[in-house]
């Protein structure tokens, strides 16, 4: 567990800013593509010390690439990078010696490492090749106390929460003395009180003159913090405006380009409950301490909870990827009753994971499309073993398709898409196989609004057409449009339970801490 130290309170916003007439860095005429995918198409931005600057636009839309660029992560086919109006050589080392530091959104620290190592990783004080461990310490500790953060500097990072380990990523950007710091999806692990925290944080930073540009598909945030906003979409530069000349709306308009056909905040009608398809009974694990749980066909559960009280490995246990110490779990299926064992029977019974961790659990980054979605298909492609590649490629394209992805180029490789195509590609992989029982958790995790409802969408067509669904969000709104019942989990129990329709956010939220809200 950690403290924070500090609650900062949120100076006014652009007040580092004042005094300054031309921006630190300028990104001019950026081009950049991908196998003949503009990735980047002309693209200018420029921040200036003091501001929060958000880049926001949908999955695909090319925030991440241009941010790689920025950072000298990738080079781009044409236009240049200026630091202080300087134009600056295109290479990881040459970003970060001119002062730019780039927080990725899948976090890169070392597992075995410490947090006074992690910090310091690439810029080791050293005598005679020796670190200085002393000298380290007290410069990691003088960072860890500059954001407001206290944990044990000798503490691995493998042992702390994935919040912790945000805070730790920051701290090692900051401890560099950076003139531009890039955060992509910084929040998106937080709970709110952890978002709060580090959202003053970053205006306290920005109030003594740092210029930070900001990703988020958590539009309430950039209006919280953010100065000026530049919206991309398909590669493009669609706005660069202050923020007190957008609204919400205005926003999400500019990054759809197209409407949602979706009200976000609609909550699916009552429904008669089909044949029970889950039956988990007295299930004990690590942080799960008995619980029974039930999924019926057509029906979508919920999983509310606070970080840290049990749903993952509740549901991690229940379908036999974690070992559990007690309880049975069995999966019916087209009146066949099949006891779940481990996560292979899980599998064979017809059960589809889509997990929380999607880059290390869901997908292997390295490969294609195509052999991705592959994967678990291996039957459904080609019952008699042979492995057309034609036939491999025409099937991934059809159920990339089926869940919109953007581009549907199933020879590009899994890790060249953002994270919400990510995540289409972990959904659409277990879609061949046309499961009765779908596992999600938290399936829009850093996925925009466009990707989000589509996901929405998805999920509730799966569930119309006759599978089980179980839900784990720490997104409320989403838990409350997506479900017909919702079991909130506390200390490793379920707490209560929820229909949809008397379901409210301070009612799983009065439920989840363990206390009354008012008006819950």
């Amino acid at each position: 567990m950690f403290t924070l130290v500090n609650k900062f309170e949120y100076p006014e916003k652009g007040k580092g800013a004042e005094s300054m007439t031309s921006p630190v860095i300028e990104a001019r005429n950026i081009v950049k593509s991908f196998g003949g995918v503009r990735a980047v198409d002309d693209v200018s931005v420029s921040v200036m010390p003091g501001e929060i600057h958000a880049v926001i636009g949908e999955n695909g839309a090319g925030k991440s690439t241009l941010m790689r660029i920025l950072a000298g992560v990738e080079t781009p086919d044409s236009g240049s990078v200026r630091i202080d109006g300087k134009e600056i050589e295109n290479s990881a080392k040459a970003s970060i010696d001119a002062g730019i530091s780039l927080v990725h959104q899948e976090l890169s620290l070392i597992p075995e490492m410490t947090v006074a190592e992690n910090i310091m990783l690439g810029a080791f004080p050293t005598n005679g090749g020796w670190t200085k461990t002393k000298e380290m310490k007290k410069i990691a500790a003088d960072t860890l106390k500059e954001i407001g953060v206290e944990v044990d500097l000798d503490e691995r990072i493998s042992r702390l929460s994935v919040a912790l380990r945000q805070f730790v990523e920051i701290a090692r950007a900051v401890a560099r003395k950076p003139k531009v710091l890039i955060l992509d999806e910084p929040t998106a692990t937080l709970t709110p009180a952890e978002t709060d925290y580090l959202l003053s944080m970053l205006q306290r930073l920005a109030s003594q003159g740092l210029a930070i540009i900001y990703i988020s598909h958590r539009i309430p945030e950039v209006f919280k913090i953010c100065n000026k906003v530049t919206i991309l979409r398909d590669g493009k530069l669609v706005t660069n405006d202050s923020i007190g000349d957008l609204t919400p709306d205005k926003v999400i308009d500019q990054m759809v380009g197209r409407e949602l056909h979706l009200d976000l905040t609609q909550r699916r009608p009552a429904r008669e409950l089909g044949e029970l398809v889950l039956s988990a009974k007295g299930i004990k694990a690590p942080k799960v301490n008995g619980i029974d749980l039930e999924v019926s066909k057509g029906q979508i559960v919920g999983l509310g909870g606070l970080v840290g009280a049990g749903r993952t490995e509740l549901l991690r246990a229940i379908i036999g990827a974690d070992p559990r110490s007690a309880g049975r779990v069995t999966i019916t299926s087209n009146g066949k009753k099949r006891v779940i064992t481990g996560y292979l029977s899980a599998i064979k019974a017809g059960v589809a994971y889509v997990p929380e961790e999607r880059r290390t659990d869901g997908l292997a980054l390295t490969m294609t499309v195509a052999e991705n979605i592959f994967l678990p298909n291996r039957k459904e492609v080609s019952p008699t073993g042979v492995m057309p590649k034609g036939k491999i490629a025409a099937f991934a394209k059809d159920l990339s398709e089926k869940v919109n992805l953007r581009p549907p180029e199933v020879t590009r490789e899994a890790g060249q898409y953002s994270g919400g195509n990510q995540q289409k590609i972990v959904i659409a992989k277990w879609l061949g196989r046309k499961p009765s029982f779908i596992v999600l958790d938290e399936p829009t995790r850093g996925v925009d609004v466009g990707a989000k409802a589509e996901i929405h969408k998805l999920v509730k067509e799966l569930a119309d057409e006759g599978a089980a669904v179980l839900v784990i969000s720490s997104d409320l709104p989403e838990l409350l449009e997506l479900s017909d019942l919702i079991h909130v989990v506390r200390d490793g129990k379920i707490a209560g339970t929820l229909t949809g329709a008397e379901a409210t956010e301070k009612s799983v939220m009065s439920l989840a801490a363990g206390e009354k809200l008012v008006g819950a």
